[in-house]
Parts: structure tokens; C-alpha cells; sequence
């Protein structure tokens, strides 16, 4: 009976392992403080899970239908890794924080803001970022 019990304990830390997702204060302290990010991103449609390369700028809630707040989101500026858009590389792209299984900020940081970058906000997110660059 012990011996089950442990592999039924054993299981669900495995669980909880493989569905990590990336920490809003993670992700917030990553865009503060201007930190490239290398994380790994299963997508939930994606055609290339993989690991990527980024420079995050904002993260919040998306928008679901009838403006309702959705998924904790992170939008930032792709730079290498995986893709389901090569053409548009490098390029924003939108990560869902629940499909980042590993996210970890670099010693690298960044200090100019991309083409198109909105200081304000970000129209697919639900109200105001949680957090965005200053630049």
C-alpha cells in the first residue's frame, strides 16, 4: 500500500512539472528589468513547439469575447528559435503563459524599443498591462 501511494504521489508531481507554466512575477521582473529570455513554448496550436529566444515587453490578460479579460499573455519581440512564422522573423509574437513550460531570463539585456512598439499598451490585451518596458 506505501509503495503505491508513493508512485501515486510521484505522479502528481510529475504532473505539476510538465504543465509549469511561466510565473507572472517571473515574467514582470524579466520585462522590467529589459532581460532577454530563452524559454521553451508548447503552444497550443503551434505547428514548432521549441525553444525561443525573446525580448519581452508587456504581459496581461487577453481579450475573450464581449471584451471579457482571457489568458495571462506575454507580448515580445521573438529574435531566434522556433517558429511558425520563419517569414516573419525576427518578429511580435504573443505567448500564452500557460503554454511556456520553461522560462528563463538571460544575462543579455536589451535597450532599444522594436519597430511598432506601443509604450501604452497593447490593443489585444484585455485593459492595462500588468507590466511594460520603459525605454
Amino acid at each position: 500500500d506505501s509503495l503505491i501511494l508513493l508512485l501515486m504521489n510521484l505522479c502528481e508531481t510529475l504532473k505539476e512539472l510538465l504543465v509549469e507554466s511561466a510565473d507572472k512575477s517571473e515574467v514582470c521582473n524579466a520585462i522590467n528589468d529589459k532581460k532577454l529570455v530563452s524559454m521553451y513554448y508548447a503552444g497550443d496550436m503551434t505547428l514548432n513547439p521549441g525553444w525561443r529566444t525573446i525580448e519581452p515587453v508587456a504581459a496581461g490578460l487577453t481579450k475573450l469575447k464581449g471584451n471579457r479579460p482571457g489568458n495571462g499573455v506575454v507580448r515580445a519581440w521573438q529574435i531566434d528559435g522556433a517558429t511558425d512564422r520563419p517569414r516573419t522573423m525576427p518578429g511580435w509574437r504573443f505567448f500564452r503563459l500557460d503554454r511556456i513550460r520553461t522560462w528563463t531570463p538571460l544575462l543579455d539585456t536589451f535597450s532599444e524599443a522594436r519597430p511598432k512598439f506601443n509604450p501604452t499598451g497593447d490593443k489585444s490585451m484585455y485593459g492595462n498591462p500588468w507590466c511594460i518596458t520603459k525605454f
